[in-house]
């Protein structure tokens, strides 16, 4: 940004030339004076256009009397707040002109155009207040689309985010659900498998009674013929007596009897 300049104008000194031997008795005397063999030859604003010069700008800034100076070392020394408020209260162009280069420092480039703008109602023909506020107004222009771009990334970022955290819930209550559903199942399996063993359990028990009972049942009957037996029984006692009558006393007809033994046992089956 252009700068104010500062006018190379020097002050009339203000102290006579004293004679050598006056010099010499005022030395002689040990007399504890605060002033310098500068603040005898020169005026504050020339010691402060010397420190100026050599780049000591705090120090020129707290030396200087004059209203332009002083906002000229504080603005060079980097003091660009106490630099503003002294270029404002000047009420000129280049006044404000400075002004607005302070406060653009200060990055209040609001404040800067504003100061600008009153630089330009006083001077419309001002081509370094006009350049720098078109820098200023293009900075500015910059800075809020980069602002936008950047919110708007941020919230595609949020939404991103929060589209995966969506994502990784329901895919987190997915995998609940089917390992609640898989529990179930294998709770259900493990329910039909004891309740299938049981119930071969129970069948065997039943299974094992009733062999014990028609175990028993039959060892009951060993002794007991039934009425179906004992009626066999005695047909086959009275074939045999039968038989036995038919036999002669002579041995000739014994193998015809036999023959007839034999039809009477198939017959009634003994």
């Amino acid at each position: 940004m252009r700068k104010h300049n500062i006018n190379n104008q020097s002050n009339p000194f203000y102290f006579l030339l004293l004679s050598i031997s006056g010099i010499c008795l005022f030395f002689n005397v040990q007399f504890a004076f605060a002033l310098s063999w500068q603040d005898l030859w020169t005026t504050p604003d020339q010691q402060a256009r010397n420190l100026m010069q050599k780049g000591q700008y705090a120090k020129a800034q707290e030396k200087f009397t004059r209203p332009d100076w002083h906002a000229a070392a504080a603005y060079r020394a980097g003091n660009y707040e106490q630099a503003a408020k002294l270029y404002q209260s000047f009420n000129t162009a280049e006044g404000y002109y400075n002004q607005g280069n302070a406060l653009a420092h200060m990055g209040d480039y609001e404040a800067a155009i504003n100061a600008y703008d009153k630089a330009l109602s006083i001077k419309p023909n001002f081509e370094d207040a006009l350049y720098n506020r078109k820098l200023l107004q293009d900075l500015r222009k910059k800075e809020q689309q980069d602002k936008e771009q950047q919110d708007k990334e941020q919230q595609d970022k949020e939404q991103q985010d929060k589209e995966q955290q969506d994502k990784e819930q329901r895919d987190k209550e997915q995998r609940d659900k089917e390992q609640r559903d898989k529990e179930q199942r294998d709770k259900e399996q493990q329910d039909k498998e004891q309740q299938d063993k049981e119930q071969r359990v129970k069948e065997q028990r039943d299974k094992e009674q009733r062999d014990k009972e028609q175990r028993d049942q039959k060892k009951n009957n060993h002794g007991q013929p039934s009425a179906k037996q004992s009626s066999r029984e005695r047909e086959k006692q009275q074939a045999r007596e039968q038989w036995l009558r038919l036999i002669p006393d002579d041995p000739g007809g014994l193998l015809r009897e036999k023959f007839l033994r034999d039809h009477l046992r198939r017959q009634h089956g003994w």
